[in-house]
């Protein structure tokens, strides 16, 4: 999400006035009267969430404070406001149980926050880092809200639905559904207006693949096949609004795409002694998974590079992982894997070129990828 955003050490220091910092702050936005800038990207980060948290405005007081002993270094605090001063206490109080800031302080009608030192980020829960990545990752395949997310047939998947675009082609989308009827069935039905509709959709669901997204092809529309039609597309959403389907889906993507970053991880804890523990490491392998599955077909050429250029930390690691899987994708959509892989671990655009195909993906998620190590993730994978 930074855009045209000037980075340095992770300080934002500048760029465009109107530029995004996250999804609902600009840069202006972080002026001082003097119009410069400097504000952590954590510290950023830990005001969108708190912005969201809200459900409300939060203004930027960008006056230094004069009553508040010790404040934090340059760009690692800052002085807020919001029309409901105590709503926006009790939401700044939870972000610091949860180590998104060290200190909340009332200034009048105003809170100054400070975000933790930079350099001892607090370890962040296992449940926290696998939502960040199923939240970054739904960023990159839906826009909107990702539950009510309806895609046809442009990439051969025949029908995608929802955060993670569960398809046709790959039996993800069968599979979610299955779950969805074994947990409450009558709520699943209810969502089909006609229950012969109802009917013909289980028929698709419970035939081959082939035949499924040969039906989803003929009922994709535009000249790119990226539109559903109806009704489908409406009962697909009414799916999506069903409170039971979003617990459903969130167990589906833990069950089986937690089974594949835990796999990953073995494999490169197998050939390299560099733990992995960072939240965007972890994202990495997380969306590649989502969009690649595993690293089986790369597990050669990753063996090789391990042995040849000794990563040294979990970027490196991680880096050599990703591109080498990338490198076994369609030629088409090689440079598209890997440059959200990069996006992720480099928390900003990459633009990358493979196989004469260019891509340069954002992602509007990116500010919640801290960079953070997640403490117990095999133990919570496992459980």
């Amino acid at each position: 999400m930074v855009g045209s955003v000037q980075i340095e050490n992770d300080f934002i220091i500048g760029g465009g006035a109107n530029a995004r910092v996250t999804p609902n702050f600009r840069l202006k936005e972080f002026y001082r009267s003097n119009r410069k800038v400097r504000v952590h990207r954590e510290l950023a980060a830990a005001l969108q969430i708190l912005r969201e948290n809200l459900a409300a405005s939060i203004k930027i007081d960008p006056r230094r404070p004069a009553t508040i002993p010790k404040p934090a270094d340059d760009g690692l605090y800052v002085v807020i406001g919001a029309d409901d001063p105590e709503h926006l206490r009790k939401q700044a109080m939870k972000l610091l149980r949860q180590g998104y800031f060290s200190r909340c302080e009332p200034l009048d009608d105003q809170l100054y926050v400070e975000m933790p030192d930079p350099a001892k980020l607090p370890q962040i829960s296992p449940k926290t880092a696998f939502d960040c990545g199923m939240k970054v990752t739904a960023a990159f395949e839906t826009s909107g809200d990702p539950y009510q997310q309806v895609t046809g047939n442009f990439d051969k998947a025949g029908l995608s639905f929802g955060p993670i675009q569960c398809n046709l082609k790959t039996g993800t989308l069968q599979e979610l559904f299955r779950y969805f009827r074994g947990e409450d069935e009558s709520r699943l039905r209810r969502c089909f207006a006609d229950p012969q509709d109802y009917i013909a959709f289980w028929k698709v669901l419970d035939g081959s693949r082939s035949k499924a997204v040969a039906w989803a092809d003929d009922l994709s529309l535009g000249s790119g096949k990226h539109g559903f039609a109806q009704p489908w597309k409406g009962y697909l959403q009414a799916v999506g609004r069903e409170p039971v389907f979003r617990q459903v889906m969130l167990r589906y993507a833990y069950d089986k795409y937690g089974k594949l970053l835990m796999s990953a991880l073995a494999f490169l804890h197998g050939v390299s002694p560099v733990k992995i523990r960072n939240l965007r490491c972890l994202a990495a392998l997380y969306d590649m998974g989502v969009q690649q599955g595993s690293l089986k077909k790369a597990y050669t050429a990753i063996k090789r590079r391990v042995v040849r250029e000794q990563p040294e930390d979990e970027f490196a690691l991680t880096r050599i992982a990703v591109e080498e899987r990338a490198k076994k994708a369609s030629p088409r959509w090689r440079a598209d894997c890997l440059s959200r892989r990069l996006c992720i671990l480099e928390r900003q655009p990459v633009s990358v070129t493979l196989n004469g195909q260019r891509a340069r993906r954002s992602n509007r998620s990116s500010y919640l990828l801290r960079n953070s190590w997640v403490k117990g993730l095999d133990r919570y994978l496992v459980g």
